[in-house]
């Protein structure tokens, strides 16, 4: 009886450690996108006026799609957009692949842009505010590790 109170007690109290740990763990994580959102928008706002104007979007676009053309051949390929690992790759492939050859030129990839600026920029002025810009964060599911297709106009570190 005397070894078997103690490997109860051991057995709550870890119990309770790992109980706390994972509440404090997914409030971290809450956290950590709210303020990934927010150094997104810094960055993408080169002018710092508060706002992100079509053309500091489109040039972070612009510069997204130079990262992820690992090959430099102007196109992304499915295999390009996989080695991301946060989108669903075919379905980005699916709805940006215009003329539906296989691969995303950058033209393709602009025009993308283009059109998910004009969705974010909900009272459109031209310009994405923090309201329109936070308005995003809730499209993030915490359970699932893919990011739906505001990627990959937002979700890498700029």
């Amino acid at each position: 009886m005397k070894r078997i109170l103690p490997a109860i007690l051991l057995v709550l109290f870890c119990t309770a450690i790992s109980s706390a740990y994972d509440s404090n763990f997914k409030k971290m994580d809450e956290g950590n996108v709210s303020s990934a959102y927010d150094n997104d928008f810094k960055k993408m706002d080169k002018n710092n006026d508060g706002k992100i104007s079509k053309k500091e979007y489109i040039d972070t676009a612009i510069k997204n799609f130079n990262i992820i053309d690992k090959n430099k051949d102007g196109f992304l390929t499915i295999d390009e957009l996989k080695a991301i690992g946060k989108i669903d790759a075919e379905k980005f492939m699916k709805e940006v692949d215009i003329n539906k050859d296989g691969k995303i030129s950058k033209e393709e990839f602009i025009k993308a842009a283009e059109k998910k600026f004009k969705l974010l920029d909900k009272n459109n002025d031209g310009f994405i505010d923090h309201k329109e810009w936070s308005s995003i964060k809730g499209d993030v599911n915490q359970d699932d590790s893919k990011i739906p297709l505001v990627a990959p106009f937002i979700i890498f570190k700029f």
